[in-house]
């Protein structure tokens, strides 16, 4: 089992302000149609719908379990999820404790609460989908020392993420599968 743990805001929904600034088509590789992000609370964004058919696609194998990792908690599911078309997005499990968060004293509730859930779940491996990862020192210096193979994607926010992404993820996907990989960050 591989866990997929997802962010939203600056991974799905490209943060850049869809009221005066285009989708960034040509920089995240997705040339169809994108669609500004209005639903009340997120960032000003634009999402792509053939990231969302790629990340549906990815997310519905078997031997994957996606999983949102998200300040949105339980509106990823309820209201993202919908907004963005994700077919199974509804039924994704919701990772939470966004309000033991404590970025003062370097305790970020997104480290925390990926560490129990592999430590409950025991997966082969885990895909972390997440654009503040390269912002928190602790969560460098752990994902260094994990022990279970790993990819992290830390898109550019006012981007998302790009169809190199998607190929990296997939790459991944395969290797892990194969028992070829054993370690990446």
């Amino acid at each position: 089992m591989i866990n997929w743990y997802s962010d939203v805001d600056g991974v799905y929904n490209a943060y850049t302000d869809h009221r005066s600034y285009p989708p960034p088509r040509e920089a995240a590789g997705w040339t169809g149609t994108w669609h500004p992000m209005t639903i009340g609370g997120a960032y000003k964004g634009w999402w792509s719908e053939e990231l969302v058919a790629e990340l549906d696609r990815l997310t519905a194998a078997p031997h994957i379990s996606p999983r949102w990792l998200t300040t949105w908690e339980e509106g990823a599911p309820q209201q993202l999820a919908p907004t963005l078309s994700m077919n199974r997005g509804a039924l994704w499990p919701v990772l939470d404790g966004s309000l033991d968060d404590d970025p003062g004293n370097w305790n970020w509730w997104k480290l925390d609460a990926i560490k129990r859930d592999l430590a409950a779940t025991q997966p082969e491996a885990f895909i972390w989908v997440e654009d503040d990862v390269p912002f928190d020192p602790k969560t460098v210096i752990w994902l260094q020392t994990v022990a279970i193979p790993h990819l992290v994607i830390s898109p550019k926010t006012a981007i998302g993420v790009t169809r190199g992404n998607v190929a990296e993820i997939e790459a991944f996907i395969g290797e892990v599968s194969s028992n070829v990989r054993t370690h990446c960050v």
